[in-house]
């Protein structure tokens, strides 16, 4: 009988030993996959980070070219004597102007605030000659439209 005896003791131990260690398995490869499920969420949140900091660059940027399309569009209606749109328009153009976050456009803030204050300063007037007016309008637009580029060099957009 103590031999049985002794061969159940040691089969107990073993079962034991085979319980402790898939235990211990269990919850060391809970805690492997919980850091490797933590690595990755890391990763993600690096990633949306960037991705919301792109756009708001390219909503910077598109308030530059928006600003642009209206400071043409003002030069048009404006040649085509019809003033009611085309002081609309320069309105928009102060209004976009407003909206650019110079340091999210990657171009200097002094420059966007200029633009702004001259696109500020320009009222449409009737008049018989609307030459002053439109090269104000166009001197306007080539300005926005040198910001726009530097933004694109130096945020990385390629055409």
């Amino acid at each position: 009988m103590k031999k049985s005896s002794s061969g159940s003791r040691v089969w107990l131990i073993v079962v034991a030993c085979l319980i402790l260690a898939g235990t211990a398995a269990y919850f060391v490869g809970g805690k492997v996959e919980s850091n490797a499920r933590e690595q990755q969420a890391a990763v993600e949140r690096t990633k949306l980070q960037n991705a919301q900091n792109q756009i708001l660059t390219l909503q910077s940027v598109n308030q530059l070219l928006t600003a642009n399309v209206w400071a043409y569009r003002a030069a048009y209606a404006l040649d085509n004597r019809n003033f009611g749109v085309a002081n609309d328009d320069a309105a928009k153009v102060v209004a976009s102007l407003k909206a650019v976050n110079a340091s999210d456009a990657g171009v200097d803030s002094n420059a966007v605030a200029t633009l702004r204050e001259g696109a500020a300063r320009i009222k449409i007037s009737v008049a018989q000659n609307l030459e002053a007016q439109r090269a104000a309008l166009l001197h306007l637009a080539a300005g926005i439209t040198k910001l726009a580029e530097q933004s694109e060099t130096k945020i990385g957009l390629t055409r």
